[in-house]
């Protein structure tokens, strides 16, 4: 450890200098002073936070580096068992397919590619498959992607979808024309959640806070709108994240508040979505609920 954390230090102590490759790096202290409901933390490896930084960058390189070294004696075997384990997995494959609004909705993988194909096709079986979105594509020039919302507009015209391309669950909010194919000009980042209203052009979303990444604020957007997205709500207990979706009856969006032991969820007609939201039941200590809505009444 640095005796004097205070002390300008590089990214690797000097304490405990590595005498040969095989010896690990140390990453250098600077304590960061967090104080939350009057609980006084320090955190000295706080600067390892900012994934940007030329430092962090550096001393991630360097742990990489020693990773590779301690195991490169083991290259041979981690790809008999990456074979052994690729050799047990069903490449080509495809998924059960779902029902909405009149078409199926499924997944498909290939042997060879890292991610899957979304598609659909019409339930009467006319018109054959239609590609909706490859992560495939998606994922060149990125070491990673991951996706986050689908959903498709009331009309079966639109997908909304979000991505991410850094591992660190941070989305971004994207819309596709299904028609031509095209991309609308709409870029939504920290995305966490999405539920169209049923007018095929508004857009509910959540976000996430850049520091804490809790979902904490909804939004309101309408394609091709170039005011400022509305702020509809925002959640200031740091102990709660919200969600926006659809009940599965279509009928209804619900916004929900959740923490480990508590929850509340407020309601707004779909076809109404310049309405206000109104609660269900207010948040009360170890109560959590959940709602949705079924279109008719309960079979006997």
């Amino acid at each position: 450890m640095n005796p004097d954390p205070q002390k300008t230090a590089p990214v690797l102590s000097d304490e405990n200098a590595p005498d040969s490759p095989l010896a690990p790096p140390i990453a250098r202290r600077k304590p960061v002073e967090h104080v939350l409901h009057d609980d006084r933390r320090v955190d000295h490896y706080d600067w390892l936070r900012h994934k940007e930084d030329p430092e962090v960058v550096a001393y991630l390189e360097a742990e990489n580096a020693y990773t590779d070294a301690v195991l490169k004696a083991t290259l041979d075997f981690q790809e008999t068992l990456y074979q052994e384990m690729l050799a047990r997995i069903q490449q080509t494959d495809l998924t059960v397919p779902y029902r909405l609004r009149g078409y199926l909705y499924f997944t498909k993988t290939f042997e060879g590619q890292q991610y899957p194909q979304h598609f659909r096709e019409p339930v009467d079986d006319f018109g054959g498959e239609e590609l909706l979105l490859d992560l495939n594509q998606l994922a060149e020039g990125h070491s990673f992607l991951g996706l986050g919302a689908f959903d498709v507009s009331d009309d079966n015209q639109l997908l909304a979808y979000s991505t991410d391309t850094t591992g660190f669950r941070q989305y971004t909010l994207h819309v596709k024309d299904l028609r031509t194919t095209k991309m609308l000009p709409l870029r939504i980042e920290r995305v966490t959640s999405v539920a169209w209203a049923t007018d095929n052009k508004t857009l509910f979303y959540t976000i996430e806070d850049e520091t804490t990444k809790r979902s904490y604020r909804l939004y309101r957007h309408v394609l091709g709108s170039t005011d400022p997205d509305p702020l509809l709500y925002e959640e200031t207990d740091e102990r709660f994240h919200v969600e926006i979706e659809r009940t599965r009856s279509g009928a209804y969006l619900l916004l929900t508040s959740t923490s480990h032991t508590t929850s509340e969820v407020r309601f707004l007609r779909a076809d109404n979505p310049f309405g206000p939201f109104q609660l269900i039941a207010g948040r009360e200590d170890n109560h959590e609920y959940y709602a949705d809505h079924h279109p008719g009444p309960l079979p006997g």
